[in-house]
């Protein structure tokens, strides 16, 4: 897909920019609507019975949930989405809800995070990849330091907007709307470059659950001849189930390409 030319310069960029917020925000009440769970995440689990060894957590946005909500999931890995959300769901570490999510999962070892770009408060492209990069710092470090041995950045899926071939200037006002930094490439390259800060094998970045569905980073409609995505960043039941499997092959073998 590609976006049309602007057709009156800012007229244009304002009839573009209102369509796609009402499109976003009504998604993403339908989302919510569907996969949310008062106080916690929707979440799914492998079977009962594995070693902490052998357990893994991964934690996300309205992505994480719908592929929660599938079947297929290998392995003792729980999935926790909060949909609408952004990493600063934990306020810093300080809500209960890290450690809940953490005990949830059985205290693996292995945790991955993927947040996809949400931005409920609207700010600018810039100040919301600096604020997801201060709260998965805080949350890495609380994580290593409870147990956990190997965390996982798993990287933003493609979307509408932002793929390897588009991208929504981080910069532009345009980018504080909902919906327009989802899947950023921006995001992306905080994500590989946060990983690398903690200068050990501990923390990497994975774009492998993201090519599960994109293969390229390319936003697609359908994969294998199934409808792959429901709006503008959401799979299908197809797709969703598919990422599960990713994710939890990403949890269970972080070290893969």
């Amino acid at each position: 897909m590609s976006r049309s030319a602007p057709r009156n310069g800012r007229a244009a960029g304002r009839d573009r920019g209102s369509w796609v917020t009402l499109l976003v925000v009504v998604v993403l009440l339908i989302v919510a609507v569907l996969v949310s769970r008062p106080h916690r995440g929707d979440g799914a689990d492998g079977p009962d019975g594995a070693s902490s060894s052998g357990r893994a957590l991964v934690v996300g946005d309205s992505v994480v949930a719908l592929a929660a909500r599938t079947a297929g999931v290998a392995g003792p890995v729980r999935l926790i989405g909060y949909p609408g959300l952004t990493p600063d769901v934990f306020g810093g570490t300080s809500s209960s809800l890290l450690a809940q999510d953490l005990a949830a999962a059985g205290r693996p070892r292995t945790v991955v995070l993927n947040w996809n770009g949400n931005n409920p408060r609207q700010l600018l492209g810039t100040a919301l990849v600096a604020d997801y990069r201060a709260e998965l710092t805080g949350q890495i470090r609380w994580y290593l330091g409870h147990g956990v041995t190997r965390v996982v950045l798993a990287a933003a899926v493609p979307s509408l907007l932002n793929d390897s071939d588009r991208q929504v200037d981080w910069t532009s006002p345009d980018s504080a709307r909902p919906g327009e930094m989802l899947g950023s490439s921006r995001l992306n390259a905080m994500y590989r470059q946060l990983a690398g800060t903690f200068g050990d094998s501990a923390v990497r970045y994975s774009e492998r659950a993201a090519r599960a569905i994109h293969p390229s980073m390319t936003f697609n409609t359908t994969l294998d001849g199934h409808p792959c995505i429901i709006d503008f960043v959401h799979p299908t039941p197809y797709c969703a189930a598919r990422y599960a499997r990713a994710l939890a092959d990403l949890a269970h073998h972080p070290d893969r390409t």
